[in-house]
C-alpha cells in the first residue's frame, strides 16, 4: 500500500513538472492596439492597406504627453499584415483594449464581410468596439491627432461612443450590432462616418446605410439628424425655420417616434409615423413680443416642415431597397407564418406609402422671468 502511494506521488508530481505555464509578458513588453484601419490598396488590385494605431504606455495620462506610432502594411488578408507588421515592432501586439475598426470609404463600398467577421472571431477583440466608415480613407482619419485628445487614440471613440460628447449627427454603433444587422433578416446595417477635415480636426455628422456587406449610400447631415430622430428617443438637437423672412430656432426637450405598418386595404399598405417632439425657443429675429397665437403659429410651421422632410428622407431610404429602421423585423415580429411572411413584406415594402405626422410642442420661449 505504501509503495502504491509512492508510485502515485511520483506519478502526480511527474505530470506537473510536464505541464506549461501561461504566456505573460509584462506591460512594458507590450504595444497596444487601440485602432484598426482598412483602405483598398493603389497599387495592387489583390491586397488591402490595413493600418494600426498603436499607443504606447506613458507614465500619467493627465499630463498630457500623448505617444502613438501608426503602422501599414499592405497584404492579402489581416491576419497576414498583422505577423507582417509584428516585424516593424519590438514588442508584442496587443489587441485587448482595440476600440474601433475604420473602413475606409473606398473599401466600405466593396465588402466589410470579411473583416467584420475576423474582428468577431479573434479571441482578444471586444465586441463593444465601434465601427466606423472613414473618409477619405481610414489611414488619413487615423493619422488626425486632435490637441484635445490626452490619451492615445481616445478622441475617436470618445466621440463614437458619445461619452466625451452628444451630438445628433452621430448615430453610436457596436461591433456586434453591425454584425448582428449583416445577418439579420428584416434590418440593415448603419455606421457613423469619420471625415478628416485637417491635421487636427475630425468631422463625425453623416450616416452611411449599408446593405449585407457593402455601403450603398450616405446620408446628409440634415438627414442623419432626422434619421437619429426616428432611431433614438430624447435626441437632444436644434431645428430651424425661416417664417416670413425671420429665423426661429427651437431646442429639442424630449423626442419620441412610433409607427405601425398598417394593412387594411391589400395593395395600399401604408407605413404611419408618429412624431412627438417637445422644445424650447432658443432663437428668434423677431423683436416683437412673443404671444400664445404667434407660438402656435411657429409650432404648426415646425410641424408642416417636418413632416415634409421626414417624408421624403422615408421614401429616399425605401428607394434604395434598404431597411436600417427595422420596419421588416417589425413586420416579421408580428406575424405568425414564417414561411412566407419576408416574402410578403417584400412585395409590400417598395409600394408602402409613408404617413408621418409630427406634433410639436414648445413649452418655454426661454424668456427668464
Amino acid at each position: 500500500m505504501k509503495s502504491l502511494k509512492t508510485w502515485y506521488t511520483l506519478l502526480i508530481c511527474g505530470s506537473i513538472m510536464m505541464l506549461g505555464g501561461c504566456e505573460f509578458r509584462d506591460i512594458d513588453l507590450r504595444l497596444f492596439v487601440v485602432a484598426i484601419g482598412i483602405d483598398v490598396s493603389e497599387t495592387n488590385p489583390d491586397m488591402n492597406r490595413f493600418s494600426f494605431k498603436i499607443a504606447i504606455p506613458t507614465g500619467d495620462p493627465k499630463s498630457g504627453d500623448v505617444k502613438t506610432v501608426l503602422i501599414t502594411q499592405e497584404s492579402t488578408s489581416i491576419a497576414e499584415a498583422i505577423r507582417e507588421a509584428k516585424s516593424k515592432v519590438d514588442k508584442e501586439l496587443d489587441f485587448g483594449h482595440c476600440k474601433g475598426v475604420l473602413y475606409g470609404e473606398a473599401y466600405a463600398r466593396q465588402d466589410i464581410g470579411k473583416i467584420q467577421d475576423w474582428t468577431v472571431r479573434r479571441r482578444d477583440m471586444q465586441l463593444l468596439m465601434y465601427p466606423a466608415v472613414a473618409i477619405p480613407t481610414a489611414e488619413a482619419v487615423l493619422k488626425v491627432q486632435p490637441a484635445t485628445e490626452r490619451i492615445a487614440g481616445n478622441a475617436i471613440f470618445l466621440a463614437l461612443s458619445e461619452d466625451g460628447t452628444e451630438s445628433p449627427f452621430i448615430a453610436k454603433t457596436y461591433s456586434f450590432d453591425l454584425s448582428r444587422r449583416m445577418t439579420e433578416t428584416g434590418e440593415d446595417p448603419v455606421m457613423p462616418v469619420i471625415e478628416a477635415t485637417g491635421k487636427e480636426i475630425l468631422n463625425i455628422d453623416k450616416v452611411a446605410l449599408l446593405d449585407k456587406s457593402r455601403v450603398k449610400t450616405i446620408l446628409t447631415r440634415d438627414e442623419t439628424r432626422l434619421y437619429n430622430l426616428l432611431d433614438q428617443r430624447h435626441l437632444s438637437t436644434n431645428f430651424g425655420i425661416k417664417i416670413e423672412g425671420e429665423l426661429f430656432e427651437v431646442n429639442t426637450d424630449r423626442t419620441r417616434s412610433r409607427y405601425k405598418i398598417n394593412e387594411s386595404k391589400e395593395g395600399a399598405e401604408t407605413i404611419d409615423y408618429k412624431v412627438s417632439i417637445t422644445a424650447i425657443l432658443e432663437e428668434k429675429e423677431d423683436k416683437a413680443p412673443m404671444t400664445p397665437a404667434g407660438l402656435r403659429k411657429i409650432e404648426k410651421e415646425f410641424n408642416k416642415d417636418l413632416t415634409e422632410s421626414i417624408t421624403k428622407l422615408l421614401e429616399k431610404i425605401q428607394k434604395t431597397g434598404l431597411d436600417p429602421l427595422g420596419f421588416g423585423l417589425r413586420y416579421g415580429g408580428t406575424h405568425w407564418n414564417n414561411d412566407t411572411e419576408m416574402e410578403k413584406w417584400a412585395e409590400i415594402y417598395p409600394r408602402a406609402k409613408f404617413n408621418v405626422h409630427v406634433k410639436m410642442t414648445i413649452k418655454s420661449t426661454g424668456y427668464k422671468r
